[in-house]
Formats: structure tokens, sequence, C-alpha cells
């Protein structure tokens, strides 16, 4: 089955701005821990313990530890991902005939999908066609 995909702009948006903010906040997680991390020689864990003890400030009166960073930028990046999986409609699209008929000269004729309004192949008039049965 073919299938039309849509999706909405704004939550497009707003997903790519959550993303965004997230991957920013793991970057500067990880630059912040990096440095000091790679001077051991297990630096995976020598990276956990820097994020879970060393402080970043933002400005001169917050401080925060890089986990609760670590924690936003993930949520953030989460959030964002739900966001943009959501924005998406899926419709699926049949491939079966449907069978019109002509209000005026009554003949029929088959289309892929039931029309609003069309011409009648036979009569040449402008119409509303009826459906019939779908074939």
């Amino acid at each position: 089955m073919p299938r039309i995909i849509r999706t909405k702009q704004s939550g497009q948006a707003l997903g790519a701005a959550l993303c965004l903010m997230g991957f920013i906040v793991l970057l500067v997680v990880f630059w912040k821990a990096w440095p000091s991390a790679t001077a051991s020689s297990n630096a995976l864990s020598a990276l956990w313990t820097q994020i879970l003890s060393q402080q970043v400030s933002l400005g001169s009166m917050v401080t925060l530890k890089l986990i609760y960073l670590t924690i936003a930028g993930t949520m953030f990046l989460i959030a964002g991902l739900v966001v943009l999986a959501l924005s998406r409609q899926i419709f699926y699209v049949s491939r079966e005939s449907t069978l019109l008929q002509c209000p005026y000269c009554k003949n029929q004729w088959k289309a892929r999908r039931a029309m609003g309004w069309a011409e009648c192949p036979f009569c040449r008039k402008f119409i509303n066609p009826q459906t019939v049965k779908r074939a």
C-alpha cells in the first residue's frame, strides 16, 4: 500500500530546536569534562567521575553539577525526538478502484479513488459522481 506522510511544520521546528538544545548541552558537558578525564588511564570511568563531581558556573550566582546538565540535555534530546516522531501523520492509500456513476447519463466507470467533482467521460458534464460500489 502506498503511503502519504504529512508533517506539521510547527512540530518539526519545535522538535528540531529541542534536539539542538539537547546536543548543545551535552556537547558543553563533554567539553568541560573531557580534558581532565583523558589524563587518566581509564578514560571512561574518569569521565563518569568528572561528570558526577565537577561543577560549572552559569553567571556569578548559579553553579550546577555536570550531571544535572547531562540529565537536562538528555531530556531535551528525548523530548525533541518524541515531538519529531509525533509531528508526522501517515495515511495509507488503497490501490482498489471505485465504481462511479454519472447522475445524468447513468453510465459507470472505474476510478482509482472517489472524486468530489469530475468530468463524466461519456457525457462530458462537470458532475459530482455517485459511488456505486468498490470494484
